[in-house]
């Protein structure tokens, strides 16, 4: 394996240096960059349990769209860097392990500059024993493909904004706010200027779609691909990132949702509505990003310890109690009442019997802590792509990217997290309680924690 201070160079001269380990590395002669484009169908079988909501009842019955593994491969003068995108709702660690150390064997490129992410589709595959093999070896195809197509090409990153697509469930009372308006474009393309690729930014569950549908989809996402795809060529390779998206969706309640009642935008025709809005919004801002043939890019890997909870809000006693009260409330709701109003005693007995399981949980097992996070960032020319675990809140994300030495900061959510996911909250909404706080491990401070590390890494690779 290559250290990541040392040249990669091609797959050629890589064995010719691999096979004489007594010579020192030798230098590329080439100035610029060079970039590889890749993609995988992922899509399961029929029938494959579905990833994303309990309410859900049934496999897969159908596909609406095709779920993909995208890759991108940058090779610079002193790095290579990779980055795949898989529409599925999470990543496994041993699908990332997997996979990093398969295309690391294959191509020498260093498994830590091997970036993972998952778009967090709800309407994917469960990581059954029987699938996850099949992702993994997807994931490896799609990575060795991209590094075996590099050319010469130019690369430039980009920031557009786009209004009306994601909302904040948890604050919908205040018009659904704050939310990054941000759209992270990277545009790539070949030596005669030709796009050939183009990746994407933006903070949104891919989750217009309920727990009703039983057809796999890529969500507004394959909306937006397809409108990008629309004008620069089919053949352009367009790799969706999420972001901080832990408490964004397409605008409707996570109670609701929890319970699967009807909501009338959980329709394929609003995932359009919304995927056609975002995909119109990176073209606009893809005609305004500057490419250049030689850019710089750095990577760096390290890893943080984020603080887990040390106490939790009620006993076992007490979470019991109030699951019996709520469950009661509901059974004595009058048979005439209104929707809202059972919909309402559904989602406070659906969070009673949360609590309980979370308490039981805390209280039965011995919690470490702290939980190691790994933390990668990217750096492309002024710009910088930087990871976080699992479902970080938007506002850290904002957080990061106000403070970021880096003007163009693309914060990619749900990436190389297999067992440090779920949800991140802010320290202020733990007094708030609610569903994201309720299932989440860490504690207060733990954003606080997540924002200064990332912080440090990326003045590291700024200078």
């Amino acid at each position: 394996m290559i250290p990541t201070d040392v040249l990669v160079v091609s797959a050629e001269r890589f064995e010719y240096w691999k096979d004489t380990p007594n010579k020192e590395m030798p230098m590329s002669v080439a100035k610029g960059i060079q970039v590889g484009l890749a993609e995988r169908v992922i899509t399961p079988p029929p029938g494959a349990p579905m990833a994303g909501f309990a309410a859900r009842k049934g496999g897969a019955q159908g596909v609406h769209d095709d779920l993909h593994a995208r890759a991108m491969v940058i090779e610079g003068p002193d790095t290579a860097v990779a980055v795949l995108s898989a529409s599925v709702c999470s990543l496994s660690q041993e699908v990332i392990d997997g996979t990093r150390e398969e295309v690391s064997r294959r191509t020498g490129l260093p498994a830590a500059q091997i970036l993972m992410a998952a778009t967090h589709t709800h309407s994917g595959p469960t990581l059954t024993e029987a699938y996850a093999p099949y992702l993994r070896e997807r994931c490896v195809e799609c990575l060795a493909d991209a590094w075996g197509r590099r050319e010469e090409g130019r690369l430039g990153v980009g920031v557009g904004h786009v209004e009306d697509v994601g909302r904040n469930r948890r604050r919908l009372d205040y018009g659904g706010l704050p939310v990054d308006p941000e759209v992270g474009i990277v545009r790539v393309e070949d030596r005669a200027g030709k796009i050939k690729g183009v990746l994407f930014n933006y903070a949104c569950h891919p989750t217009t779609l309920g727990p009703d549908n039983l057809r796999i989809t890529e969500d507004w996402a394959c909306y937006a691909t397809r409108t990008i795809r629309g004008q620069v060529g089919h053949d352009a390779v367009v790799i969706y990132v999420n972001g901080a998206e832990g408490d964004i969706n397409p605008g409707y309640s996570s109670g609701l949702s929890c319970i699967g009642a009807p909501i009338p935008i959980r329709t394929f025709a609003h995932a359009e509505k919304i995927g056609v809005r975002l995909g119109r919004a990176v073209l606009e801002g893809l005609a305004g990003v500057e490419t250049k043939a030689a850019p710089s890019v750095r990577s760096l890997s390290s890893h943080v310890d984020l603080p887990l909870r040390r106490t939790f809000p009620v006993t076992l006693e007490e979470a019991e109690r109030h699951r019996r009260a709520a469950q009661e409330a509901l059974e004595r709701l009058d048979p005439g009442a209104s929707r809202v109003v059972r919909h309402r005693a559904e989602v406070e007995v659906f969070f009673a019997g949360m609590v309980c399981r979370q308490a039981e949980q805390f209280h039965s097992e011995e919690w470490r802590p702290s939980v190691s996070v790994e933390l990668q960032s990217l750096r492309l020319d002024d710009a910088a792509l930087t990871t976080f675990p699992g479902e970080v809140f938007v506002e850290i994300g904002l957080e990061v990217k106000r403070r970021s030495p880096f003007r163009k900061t693309l914060v990619i959510g749900l990436a190389n997290a297999g067992r440090t996911g779920g949800y991140l909250p802010t320290r202020e909404t733990f007094d708030e309680g609610d569903y994201e706080v309720l299932a989440s491990r860490y504690s207060p401070e733990a954003g606080d924690v997540l924002i200064e590390a990332t912080l440090k890494q990326l003045a590291q690779i700024a200078f």
